[in-house]
């Protein structure tokens, strides 16, 4: 092994780490990983991709993946346990020590949905009425290198939370004073069955970096922290802009034929809708072909209505998305707030389109057309066209919410189409009926 190598193994960061042995060669890596003390390998270890993860274990003897899988997070098993088969889920649980076994079994049966689902298990308790040198010195004794720790948490005899104390105010206090005087009481919880929106929700509301996690009898059962939710976070976002753009499920390490072969029905279905623009545009073809004009301002017309369209769409999905509809009121009041927005700014950027069209056609020969006429055309067709697809971009999502079909989908290509058809349509209609 090359002195740089030995150094990143002894003193770098676990992600570089991860990232040199990935690159290594295929016969090096597990070498590479057994270089590593048991206190590195943990933090090495969640950073490896789950191939490289599972290889490793099966690499190991029966006392060393006891060793490892003991020392590593809960919710880091637990997210190894959901990437196998049931077969090797099988064999890796009866190598976790019994009472993080029975934790691990109960954590897995939870839906995925369920807020439950991403809590650890792995925190320091304190029990009501535990003087602050003896929780200090409980603290310093039971702690491990997994336990989370910035917060310790207080139950009462009957294992009910009651709060919970920040680690630095618990090293601060003095001698003579009382656990409940350093217990933060009013911090916000999450209920086992809650979902995760609800946990993502009460996270970013209240700015909390830890939530405990709680049973129907108020029992402390397991805490989420800011950590967790932030993946989350993360991988909804990647999940709605693949979404947004319909490709489909994206794989990093997808090959290029795959990536195509996602991507190509959506591309194929616009070509389709794109087909049926031409059959109705042709409907306005002495239009086109007396006012050749109308050609300059066609983008500016598609643009506009898919900027706007494409405001409301995502706006209403975030509103879906977190549950913020559910009730027909707040629907209601949702529809009439988007379409008031989506009036206001139609209204404005078509006044501003007629001052700048006119101003432009002033300049350059538009034909035998007035340039206040054409210009009021691109107006009021800016206008109706913003309008009309502002209206489609709230509707169409919670519609396809009502028929149980996501509403992410609603913003792919094939919307984007469907609101340039409504915006060519009222486009050419109105310049046929002024200017001819």
């Amino acid at each position: 092994m090359d002195y740089e190598k030995l150094d990143l193994l002894t003193k770098g960061h676990p992600l570089d780490i991860a990232r040199m042995i990935e690159n290594a060669d295929p016969d090096q890596q597990i070498e590479l990983l057994k270089q590593l003390p048991l206190e590195r390998m943990n933090a090495v270890f969640i950073e490896l991709s789950n191939e490289l993860a599972l290889t490793y274990i099966h690499s190991l003897s029966v006392e060393k993946k006891k060793e490892l899988l003991n020392a590593l997070e809960m919710d880091e098993v637990r997210n190894l346990l959901e990437n196998v088969d049931s077969d090797e889920a099988r064999e890796i649980l009866p190598l976790l020590a019994a009472p993080k076994r029975q934790k691990m079994v109960r954590m897995l049966e939870y839906d995925e949905d369920c807020a439950a689902s991403l809590m650890t298990t792995d925190f320091m308790v304190i029990q009501e009425g535990t003087s602050i040198a003896e929780a200090t010195r409980n603290l310093i004794k039971n702690v491990k290198d997994s336990d989370f720790i910035d917060e310790l948490f207080v139950v009462d005899r009957e294992q009910k939370y009651l709060g919970s104390v920040e680690l630095k105010n618990l090293l601060a206090a003095r001698k003579e004073d009382r656990l409940d005087q350093i217990t933060e009481g009013n911090q916000t919880v999450i209920y086992e069955h809650d979902t995760v929106h609800t946990a993502i929700q009460k996270l970013r509301d209240y700015d909390d970096t830890v939530m405990p996690v709680l049973n129907e009898q108020d029992h402390l059962i397991g805490i989420i922290t800011a950590d967790d939710i932030l993946d989350i976070m993360i991988e909804e976002y990647e999940e709605n802009v693949e979404r947004l753009v319909a490709i489909g499920d994206y794989e990093e390490d997808s090959s290029a034929l795959v990536r195509s072969k996602q991507r190509l029905p959506w591309l194929l279905a616009s070509i389709i809708l794109n087909l049926a623009i031409a059959a109705f545009l042709s409907l306005f073809q002495n239009t086109i072909e007396q006012i050749t004009a109308l050609v300059l301002f066609q983008p500016m017309i598609l643009g506009m209505a898919g900027n706007i369209g494409t405001q409301a769409i995502a706006v209403t999905i975030l509103d879906l998305h977190h549950d913020k509809l559910e009730g027909l009121d707040e629907t209601k009041f949702h529809i009439r707030n988007e379409v008031l927005i989506g009036l206001l700014n139609s209204l404005v950027v078509g006044l501003f389109g007629f001052i700048i069209s006119f101003v432009f056609l002033s300049f350059v020969n538009a034909g035998n057309q007035s340039p206040l006429y054409l210009a009021f055309v691109v107006g009021t067709s800016l206008a109706g066209g913003m309008f009309v697809s502002a209206i489609s971009g709230v509707l169409i999502p919670i519609a396809l919410d009502r028929m149980k079909v996501d509403p992410a989908i609603a913003s792919g290509p094939i919307i984007s189409t469907i609101n340039d058809l409504f915006a060519l349509v009222i486009y050419f209609a109105i310049a046929t009926a002024i200017l001819l």
